[in-house]
């Protein structure tokens, strides 16, 4: 009855905390389940693999098997921006385009005097003028007299992608070219035709004024990814002659592109090791949304372990509960992982379970240690 008297006392806040706790576990399970399916089929992958020379004439039909190779980027053709006097032969051309706009922000209580700001309701209206990479719509602003914004851009940022790009003798798909993405900011001093369109350190305005711009004034940045004759390491499946992503028996693609001159190990390394930054991440998400579930329910947590003897020590202080709902919050993220890795990699299921276990076994040990004073 206590129990649920607590929980009646603090039902908000409580099944806040379930919520939390279901959510992070859902996470890191998830997580848990999504990284031993990819490092599985990375070796699975890696097993299958062969690494070819791509400028070199193949003895053996490698088609629909997973290659590894290394090389020059070649393009067919140059992407261009006839009306900036650009051309770059490249795998992605992306113009990213800003207008300048009305910006409003609040403040609340701000009772302090500025320009272009006007108080209302306890709040404070500042309005200002920014280049921006989104629309922002001013019929929503709480002064719309005087800071009207255009209702569209009139130039929109677009990518393109060459249509035909080699390594070697062999053609790289749409997904290999999807994956270019470090992208390299492209500068020019050759100046536009159009006299309207000016040129300041690498940046193309549409502007009467560079350094005085008016409200829809559009300015263009231009970036390229994957110049021609830069090398990189691609692994992928071969099927007539181009490369594309290789399914696993898992169900999983695999298509690994990175810069630079890679050999088959060293290009699952790095990926290895990309997977496992990725993987992480979404364990401190969970452990995080685990702890909060936790810290909310500690009332509840305190009740429930102070009935069982031997974990009676990790019952969280209702005044001070940080330091148990950490213990608590990772023990429980922790078996939720081994869950995931116990079928498939039983010596890291193992060694999770043991590292949860390990604050309940200190517990135990404590409590049959423990001799009364007569």
């Amino acid at each position: 009855m206590l129990l649920w008297e607590a929980f009646c006392n603090r039902w908000l806040v409580a099944t806040f905390g379930i919520l939390l706790f279901i959510f992070g576990a859902v996470v890191l399970f998830w997580n848990e389940g999504r990284a031993v399916h990819t490092i599985m089929s990375l070796d699975e992958a890696l097993d299958e693999a062969v690494s070819i020379n791509p400028t070199d004439h193949l003895e053996h039909n490698y088609n629909g098997r997973i290659v590894h190779m290394a090389g020059p980027i070649i393009i067919g053709e140059p992407l261009t921006e006839p009306d900036y006097n650009i051309q770059v032969l490249a795998v992605k051309l992306r113009r990213r385009v800003q207008m300048y706009q009305w910006v409003e922000e609040t403040v609340e209580n701000n009772y302090g005097e500025s320009v272009a700001s006007v108080q209302s309701e306890g709040r404070t209206y500042y309005y200002t003028m920014e280049w921006r990479d989104k629309l922002i719509d001013s019929r929503r602003f709480y002064i719309e007299t005087g800071h009207h914004n255009p209702e569209r851009f009139p130039i929109e940022s677009v990518t393109q992608i060459a249509d035909a790009v080699y390594i070697g003798k062999y053609e790289l798909g749409p997904h290999v070219k999807e994956k270019f993405s470090n992208y390299v900011e492209l500068t020019s001093d050759q100046r536009p035709e159009d006299a309207s369109i000016k040129l300041h350190l690498g940046i193309y305005y549409h502007s009467n004024d560079v350094f005085n711009p008016e409200i829809g004034d559009v300015r263009l940045l231009f970036s390229f990814s994957g110049m021609e004759g830069e090398m990189y390491t691609i692994v992928g499946k071969l099927e007539n002659n181009k490369i594309v992503p290789y399914k696993t028996s898992r169900g999983l693609d695999v298509l690994l592109v990175y810069s630079g001159e890679l050999n088959l190990s060293e290009v699952f390394k790095q990926e290895h090791h990309a997977q496992r930054l990725t993987t992480w991440g979404f364990r401190f998400m969970g452990w995080v949304l685990v702890f909060f579930g936790a810290t909310c329910t500690s009332t509840l947590l305190h009740i429930i372990l102070m009935r069982v003897q031997f974990l009676s020590a990790l019952a969280p202080d209702p005044h001070y509960p940080v330091g148990a709902n950490v213990v608590l919050s990772l023990s429980m993220a922790l078996i939720i992982a081994s869950i995931a890795w116990v079928l498939h990699r039983p010596m890291i299921g193992a060694g999770l379970l043991f590292a949860a276990a390990s604050p309940f076994v200190w517990c135990a040990r404590g409590v049959a240690n423990y001799e009364p004073v007569n």
